[in-house]
């Protein structure tokens, strides 16, 4: 039986890792599940936070599937078929990216008989989507068969309706409407059943569209084995978080080992069990940012301990 892919899309920092997780933590313990993580920055941090054998990750980091890296998608792709033997495929893509172009890909002629079209799952931040601008949420909510409304917790009812209303005016009309707070949909949900959609296998053979969703993003990596001063790095989040689309990444600090996550404004930092010898950050901004962000924490980045003397 050829094995199902399905696209795990949604703009920058609205839940994708985290609905992954659910998915797995959810799934039969006898189904074999591989998951492609594509992000735009240089450095990965999502595959380090997806909870499954690291042998059923696969990074693809540094660009966006939809608009690049096809080679390295096929040649993924092989490996989940013929050395994993997977029984499900999952592509989280980066936020950036088109998943209808994804999915054109992976159902390349070279997979023919051996891949089909599981589903688009498209996660949408009910607290920034009616602030939220960029063309390119449009473009994840219109190929959706599953859309998942996370973070309900974080607005109030007529937020709520209007996000409810905005989705509905981009998504097929018979798309799925999921809401909930911390991605907590199971696999059950979605997972255990395809979308053949029609609309989708037939795209896929027509002629890929040559366009580059990430023009005017940037990405900034940033990577320090010394410790950090953590109450210095909140306070340039706190004068320069309005110029940062996404951030996150693992930090060492005096205190200890932190996961970090940054998006809408607002930065969360916890304490990680994740082996990690260094500080490892990555940040998504305009391009028009870059220069000001990049060389305002890279001061931080390249001070000196404390006890370090001359």
């Amino acid at each position: 039986m050829p094995t199902p892919v399905y696209v795990i899309s949604g703009f920058l920092g609205s839940g994708k890792t985290t609905l992954i997780n659910t998915i797995l933590d959810t799934s039969p313990v006898d189904k074999k599940i591989m998951v492609l993580v594509n992000e735009f920055g240089s450095i990965s941090i999502d595959g380090k936070i997806i909870k499954v054998d690291p042998n059923n990750v696969v990074d693809l980091s540094g660009g966006c599937i939809c608009c690049g890296l096809f080679l390295e998608l096929v040649s993924s792709l092989r490996f989940a078929l013929d050395t994993l033997f997977a029984d499900i495929i999952l592509i989280e893509s980066t936020g950036l990216a088109i998943p209808g172009e994804i999915a054109r890909q992976a159902l390349s002629p070279a997979f023919e008989g051996r891949i089909e079209f599981g589903g688009i799952i498209t996660v949408v931040d009910a607290s920034s989507i009616l602030t939220c601008q960029y063309p390119v949420i449009k473009e994840q909510l219109k190929t959706a068969n599953v859309v998942i409304l996370n973070k309900i917790d974080l607005v109030d009812a007529k937020t709520l309706d209007r996000a409810r209303k905005m989705i509905r005016s981009m998504a097929l009309p018979d798309s799925r409407l999921i809401e909930t707070s911390f991605c907590k949909v199971g696999y059950d949900e979605i997972i255990s059943q395809r979308y053949n959609d029609s609309r989708i296998i037939e795209y896929a053979r027509t002629p890929p569209r040559k366009y580059d969703s990430t023009a005017g993003f940037a990405t900034v990596s940033f990577v320090r084995h010394r410790p950090l001063h953590r109450d210095k790095l909140f306070d340039l989040y706190g004068r320069l978080g309005n110029k940062i689309i996404r951030s996150k990444g693992f930090i060492l600090t005096e205190s200890g080992k932190m996961e970090l996550q940054f998006s809408n404004n607002v930065i969360s930092l916890r304490e990680t069990q994740q082996p990690i010898q260094r500080t490892e950050l990555i940040l998504i901004l305009d391009e028009n940012d870059k220069d000001l962000i990049e060389s305002e924490f890279r001061k931080i980045f390249e001070e000196p301990d404390d006890n370090d003397t001359g």
